[in-house]
């Protein structure tokens, strides 16, 4: 199997595994699955932005890369064409430069003045107190995180499944599972207001 069709196949199992999630939950989200970028551990995002399905999303992060822009328009062209939202993390105005769906709140992001009444806004969250910010800043989805261990985060433990399902269940805006959740542990973590899976080497592996 060449690497695009192992993208492509990934892609296919996380979403699969993201709209049942949705489905069981009730919550009204704008998209069930979401692949962050990551300029280490995924340095080619145009290669996994091409096999996402209709519908799911990608969110720009990589803050400090140079050219930000330039990938940022790439990305815009490459989403367009599949029908795939692009969000851009923690830059509201090149967002709407590009014509990006949504805007990404980081935990450190705090917005200057009121976001576009036009954007998706999605805000990464690690507990209750985040959660109910990321209302607070108007986002419609939150990125919970980590639910697992992480190869980003190997240290942190993860919130594990049982704590997770807690904090989401009680959040004020629906949320995606990201850190070590893939179509594997979807079923350990479905339940109330789990709306989705939010990965980066989960479309890799």
């Amino acid at each position: 199997m060449g690497r695009h069709e192992g993208l492509r196949l990934r892609a296919a199992k996380l979403a699969a595994a993201g709209a049942a999630l949705k489905r069981q939950s009730g919550a009204d989200a704008p998209f069930c699955l979401a692949f962050l970028t990551d300029a280490l551990r995924a340095p080619h995002p145009l290669l996994v932005a091409r096999v996402l399905p209709k519908g799911a999303a990608v969110i720009l992060r990589d803050y400090g890369v140079r050219r930000r822009a330039g990938l940022a328009a790439q990305l815009k062209s490459v989403c367009a064409a599949r029908g795939v939202k692009l969000i851009i993390g923690a830059d509201p105005a090149l967002a709407v430069r590009i014509g990006a769906d949504g805007v990404h709140l980081p935990r450190w992001y705090s917005p200057g003045s009121a976001l576009p009444e036009n954007l998706i806004v999605t805000a990464s969250a690690h507990d209750e107190g985040e959660l109910a910010r990321a209302k607070e800043l108007g986002a419609g989805l939150a990125l919970l995180s980590p639910v697992f261990a992480t190869a980003s985060h190997p240290e942190g433990g993860g919130l594990g499944a049982a704590r997770f399902k807690a904090l989401a269940a009680a959040a004020p805006v629906p949320v995606l599972a990201l850190g070590g959740a893939d179509e594997a542990s979807a079923a350990m973590i479905a339940g109330p207001n789990v709306a989705g899976l939010a990965a980066i080497g989960a479309f890799l592996d």
